[in-house]
């Protein structure tokens, strides 16, 4: 992303410079196409505060450009200048040519500034042009709209640049700036910070916390005084140091997992009623009378497509979540409960938020041959193979497969989701088995791993001989076990479906001889 200088904390005056184009590169699906360039503005209306500068970006998508070019007319635009902000962008009368790499890239902002003219209007619009051409790519054009507008305009400057590794207990720093491009003061503007779980924030005197949906945190801090137009506001930790630390700290719990990210949102102060109890600059108190907040009136953001901005990182942590058998007995007639499922052994928490969750959102049980499932848990789905395709549906009796959803939004460690099933014996067999695991061949991919394989399938064993498997509770298919049914060529036959215990890869493989489907 586009860098730039920056003043501390409500420093006043301070200059958006030092700008770099920011190239990223291509991804390998466009290896066999024909070269390519296009350029969009990131909004197609861009409200500018009247007497107000405001940077603004242009993406450009390239591949094998050669000697590619942007040029930005604005000779149409009365109601405003465009002024270019990077080394390869050049201005001249009324345009604005930049000299761009050669190649492929994806997504390279190029910045610019848009300043009202003296003069403009509330309510005035323009437009101006924005063009590609390369030797080997042929020109086009798009356009692009103006609006000046009367009011607050917060911009929120994205710091970031990809995600950045961390691991359980580091202490990593959220980034937050922005700016006031409008041509009115925001009296109340504040920082609004929302964390995922797994990053928890420290305290900050004077800021507001809540939780979110997933379980993560929200922090509103509003600032000491009002954001005049085209002040600067930095986020800084007062750190014992005279330049203190930029950027509010933050704590990976021992339980993160996988992508993670903090948003930053300027906020004017009209957002979330919520957010109104940050107004009161009250340090918040564990005992002693309640408060009342004081009224805030709302303000309009005239522009708020670019008051977010996101920083994310990646947590190193391990996954292992183990499927739960049972066991039951019964004679022919005889209905009998089963209750299966998944717990997690942590260390990492799954969620439903940004990290996926797999493989706990779904857990797949195979029916015992012998057995018919008489009654389905409201979180299973039947699936199953006909002539028209592969089908689904919740709660359905009768079929061989089921698929069980976990619908925790996050899963900790230690939590357990489970599914009770009924199913009435048909015939005695020994050792009836099925199998509880992260295997559904009608998905793709059809099979789900964690950092521990080992514990992913369990069995559901109906009439175990004594001595025999089962023994309650969680059974997950060891090798010496799998290796022992397979060196017998003990292949359970389930309604046409064919199961393999496959004692190297520990995992289930169902087919059936006609078409691969499970009925």
């Amino acid at each position: 992303m586009p860098s730039t200088k920056r003043a501390r904390a409500l420093g006043l005056g301070a200059a958006l410079a030092a700008v770099t184009l920011a190239v990223a590169p291509a991804g390998l699906a466009h290896a066999e196409d024909s070269p390519s360039l296009l350029a969009s503005p990131v909004t197609s209306t861009i409200s500018v505060g009247a007497g107000n500068g405001k940077v603004v970006y242009v993406d450009v998508f390239a591949h094998n450009a050669v000697n590619p070019v942007l040029t930005i007319d604005f000779s149409a635009l009365k109601i405003a200048t465009v002024v270019p902000l990077i080394d390869e962008c050049k201005a001249a009368a009324a345009k604005v040519t930049c000299t761009l790499p050669d190649g492929s890239y994806d997504g390279a902002m190029v910045p610019f500034t848009i300043k009202a003219v003296k003069g403009a209007q509330n309510g005035q619009e323009g437009t101006y042009t924005i063009a590609t051409k390369a030797d080997n790519v042929p020109g086009n054009q798009s356009e692009a709209h103006v609006k000046i507008a009367d009011g607050v305009d917060l911009v929120a400057v994205d710091e970031s640049d990809g995600e950045k590794p961390a691991k359980p207990g580091d202490v990593v720093w959220m980034p937050a700036t922005f700016y006031n491009a409008g041509n009115q003061a925001a009296d109340h503007a504040a920082f609004t910070f929302s964390f995922d779980n797994g990053i928890v924030p420290d305290q900050y005197e004077g800021c507001t916390y809540g939780t979110t949906a997933f379980g993560g945190t929200t922090v509103t801090c509003p600032l000491d005084e009002p954001l005049q137009p085209g002040m600067v506001v930095t986020f800084v930790t007062d750190d014992g140091t005279e330049k203190g630390h930029r950027g509010m700290a933050a704590k990976v719990t021992a339980d993160a997992y996988g992508s993670k990210a903090a948003d930053f949102f300027a906020d004017p102060g009209a957002e979330e009623q919520s957010r109104a109890l940050a107004r009161s600059r009250t340090q918040k108190a564990t005992s002693g009378k309640k408060f009342s907040t004081l009224a805030v009136q709302p303000v309009k953001d005239i522009n708020d497509f670019d008051n977010y901005a996101t920083y994310m990182w990646k947590i190193g942590n391990r996954v292992d979540v183990a499927s739960i058998g049972a066991t039951a007995s019964g004679k022919v007639g005889d209905v009998v409960k089963i209750n299966i499922g998944i717990k997690n052994n942590g260390p990492a928490a799954l969620d439903a938020e940004r990290t996926g969750g797999e493989p706990s959102w779904e857990y797949d049980f195979v029916v015992p041959d012998g057995t018919e499932v008489v009654l389905v848990p409201d979180n299973c789905s039947a699936w199953w193979h006909e002539s028209d395709g592969d089908h689904f549906e919740p709660k359905l009796p009768g079929k061989r497969f089921y698929a069980c959803f976990n619908y925790e939004q996050v899963f900790k460690p230690g939590g357990e989701s489970h599914a009770e099933f009924s199913l009435k014996i048909t015939e005695v067999i020994a050792n009836a088995t099925g199998t509880v695991s992260f295997t559904n061949p009608f998905a793709n991919p059809a099979e789900r791993h964690d950092d521990n394989p080992a514990n992913d399938l369990a069995e559901v064993v109906i009439n175990p001989k004594a001595g025999g498997s089962g023994g309650g509770g969680a059974l997950p298919l060891t090798g010496a076990k799998v290796a022992g049914m397979a060196g017998v060529g003990a292949l359970l036959l389930v309604g046409g479906v064919v199961l393999f215990l496959v004692s190297r890869r520990r995992r289930v493989v169902l087919v059936t001889p006609e078409d691969g489907g499970i009925e």
